[in-house]
């Protein structure tokens, strides 16, 4: 899979860039290829991965948004609560659905690496992806059925 990261915000594209960054509005040029990123964040600690890949549930019965087809996205950053210190926290946790960019939630140390989605976009599959300012990136894909 093609993969292509905003030089300005780190947000990530799948497959192509087809239009400026959606989260900071960066022009396509800002992009630059790099197929192997997850690959090569887990490969720069191998213990890494247990406070990293996001865990996600997908609950279809939103209780905030309870009228409309709202299905949240819970995440949690780590199997162990990753830390969220000044040298060492998460930045960000993007989310997409069926490939396509939804949204971010912007993280830092004053609070738990943790958030929601409540996602209007329906599809097959949701990814998330959560960039750590010292071990990288890390994603999980999940089924929305």
């Amino acid at each position: 899979m093609s993969v292509f990261i905003c030089s300005v915000c780190g947000h990530i594209e799948f497959k192509e860039v087809s239009a400026p960054c959606p989260f900071c509005h960066a022009p396509i040029d800002k992009f630059t290829r790099n197929d192997r990123i997850f690959e090569e964040s887990a490969e720069k600690s191998k213990e890494a991965a247990f406070k990293h890949i996001p865990s996600v549930t997908i609950n279809k019965n939103c209780t905030l948004i309870p009228d409309q087809s709202c299905v949240d996205s819970i995440v949690r950053i780590g199997a162990t609560l990753h830390p969220m210190e000044t040298a060492h926290f998460i930045r960000f946790i993007d989310c997409y659905v069926d490939g396509s960019y939804v949204s971010r939630i912007t993280l830092t140390p004053g609070v738990f690496p943790a958030g929601c989605f409540h996602l209007k976009k329906l599809g097959a599959n949701v990814t998330v992806v959560e960039n750590c300012n010292i071990h990288g990136y890390w994603k999980t894909e999940m089924s929305m059925g």
